[in-house]
């Protein structure tokens, strides 16, 4: 039985280039809008956490992540341990020093249904065309 996604995908492959390529531009302009809104909801001090929000194509053109972290906020947790940690977590989560600075996961879960509705209503707009 075929997962949800690969019927999804499935269907994506069998509209025309034009088509996809629309929704897949609608799709890129929403994990976009939510990139900036975590953007602008990161705590600032050097600005690499702020700068570290990216959207990521995944493995097919439907499929973008939006993230946050990664080599650019990721440190030593002591001089010399050699082991790293990524303060993108720390700020969002808190430690035992610090309290949290959530930025990313309440934007999205606040952004969620007005995303949801823009998806819903381009696949609409397709399958109105297709």
């Amino acid at each position: 039985m075929a997962s949800p996604d690969d019927e999804l995908q499935s269907w994506f492959s069998g509209l025309p280039f034009k088509l996809k390529r629309e929704l897949a531009g609608k799709l890129k302009e929403q994990a976009d809008e939510l990139a900036d809104a975590i953007r602008a909801e990161a705590p600032v001090v050097s600005g690499r956490l702020r700068d570290s929000v990216k959207v990521r194509r995944r493995r097919n053109e439907l499929e973008l992540e939006v993230i946050a972290g990664g080599p650019s906020t990721s440190k030593e947790i002591r001089k010399g341990a050699g082991v790293d940690y990524d303060y993108a977590l720390a700020i969002e989560y808190g430690t035992a020093e610090r309290p949290a600075e959530p930025f990313f996961y309440n934007t999205a879960r606040e952004r969620m249904p007005e995303i949801r509705e823009n998806i819903e209503q381009a696949v609409a707009d397709v399958l109105d065309k297709a």
